[in-house]
């Protein structure tokens, strides 16, 4: 059975129930919803080739190693973020540079949260904490995706089909209505099998199956007092159906041969056959930009690169070339977003791994696990800046003072709690579901 077809096969079984009833129109007509994104780099990033970068030269308990790299990574970037000023790895360039007509680079919309306590240097434990930005219990994700969460912000609109969706990794759902329930996709294009219809089975038959599906029931509808699961699933079974005919999957379709299509390839830097790679981190950001520019969607969580886990040589020659190609990535889809959005005002981008890469080089030349990890935020309501430092000599934590954002003996170590928490605050949702306090003072028109 095709992909599609199976797709197509599973609205009998309610698997589009996730997707708001309550949805009349395929697209808003005004941008108004806030709009989140997660992006992930698997396999713990190398935060000294990125956005914890060190001067070359010598340090008691660390080694840059960017001798080993091709010149084009052996120099880090000096970058304004806020009143601070950091140095951030040759590899993410791309967010360093001003956009057509001088508009201000990426970086200026940026709040950097550094020396981030992942408590863990286990891949599965890492990838669930940093799923839903609470501590796991073992390797056991606690608690919704982060994107599940953010999803819930703003109300569920007619235009808004898709309210979450997940691309490439798991979407948890504790305590929010099903609406919310992130729709998982395998790849990027996958999107477009679950938008686009399959082949017809002639209007005699399918008239019969759409009869035998509506009339389905269930001996439990009678339990419930007021609206009941099967009228959500059969309003749900007409929306798809609606959102099927319409063909909305020629949104997506980026290799296509339509001027539609090699326009949204050239806003991402892409040809033709390289929109063919499913795994190409420019194809997944494409992806992701329409997902929301349409209005289909408001939160995106997404694998937008792989292989980090460079413990080998294969540090010298992949670990900066892919942080790279990820990084460009993101760049096109800011320039993307920021076309309606130019300050990122209702935006929110957080760039993350599950956790960083040792201060030292290995004996096989390479890099192991290491705790103290970086996480990047665009928009989000924050104020641009700083929080967080490691130790210069040693990539070490330290704690950080939660008001000012600057290193503190007497403050507090940062972990993943501590940015959820404040982007919910920000975004005007809940912030105690994290169990920590949010960094008031780092929320625009806060504190």
């Amino acid at each position: 059975m095709k992909r599609r077809t199976f797709f197509q096969s599973l609205l009998g079984a309610g698997a589009f129930a996730a997707v708001t009833p309550r949805a009349l129109r395929l697209f808003a007509d005004e941008p108004e919803d806030q709009r989140f994104i997660s992006l992930y780099f698997n396999g713990g990033w190398d935060v000294l080739l990125g956005p914890d970068a060190r001067r070359p030269g010598e340090y008691a308990g660390l080694h840059t190693g960017y001798d080993l790299l091709d010149e084009a990574y052996r120099a880090p970037l000096e970058v304004q973020l806020g009143d601070s000023t950091v140095l951030w790895g040759a590899s993410m360039r791309a967010l360093t540079q001003s956009g057509a007509g001088g508009a201000a680079p990426h970086s200026s919309l940026c709040t950097l949260f550094r020396s981030v306590n992942m408590n863990t240097v286990a891949h599965p434990a890492g990838r669930a904490y940093m799923n839903t930005f609470r501590s796991p219990s073992g390797v056991v994700p606690r608690g919704s995706s982060l994107g599940t969460v953010m999803a819930t912000g703003g109300g569920l609109s007619e235009g808004l089909v898709l309210p979450n969706v997940s691309i490439s990794l798991p979407s948890f759902n504790e305590a929010y209505a099903p609406d919310y329930t992130g729709v998982r996709t395998s790849t990027a294009p996958d999107i477009i099998d679950l938008l686009t219809a399959g082949e017809s089975l002639g209007n005699e038959t399918e008239a019969l199956l759409r009869a035998a599906q509506d009339a389905t029931g269930s001996c439990v509808t009678r339990a419930y007092d007021g609206r009941r699961p099967a009228d959500d699933l059969r309003e749900s079974r007409s929306r798809v159906r609606r959102l099927l005919s319409e063909n909305i999957g020629r949104y997506f379709d980026i290799d296509a041969d339509t001027p539609e299509a090699a326009e949204l390839r050239g806003r991402y830097g892409l040809t033709q056959s390289e929109a063919r790679n499913a795994r190409d981190p420019r194809v997944v950001a494409a992806i992701t930009g329409q997902l929301l520019s349409t209005g289909l969607s408001r939160s995106v969580t997404a694998q937008i690169q792989t292989g980090m886990d460079t413990h080998n040589t294969n540090w010298q020659t992949t670990q900066a070339q892919r942080q790279q190609a990820g990084h460009e990535a993101i760049a096109h889809l800011l320039w993307d977003l920021r076309r309606d959005d130019p300050l990122l005002e209702r935006t929110t981008v957080v760039i993350h791994s599950e956790f960083a890469r040792t201060p030292k080089i290995n004996g096989t030349g390479g890099r192991d696990h290491w705790f103290a990890n970086s996480i990047v935020v665009f928009g989000g309501g924050l104020r641009r800046g700083v929080v967080g430092a490691t130790r210069e000599e040693n990539l070490g934590l330290q704690k950080t003072n939660l008001a000012t954002g600057l290193p503190d003996d007497a403050g507090v170590m940062l972990k993943p709690e501590h940015i959820a928490a404040t982007l919910a605050l920000a975004n005007g949702l809940d912030p105690s579901i994290f169990r920590t306090e949010a960094l008031t003072e780092w929320v625009e028109g806060g504190a």
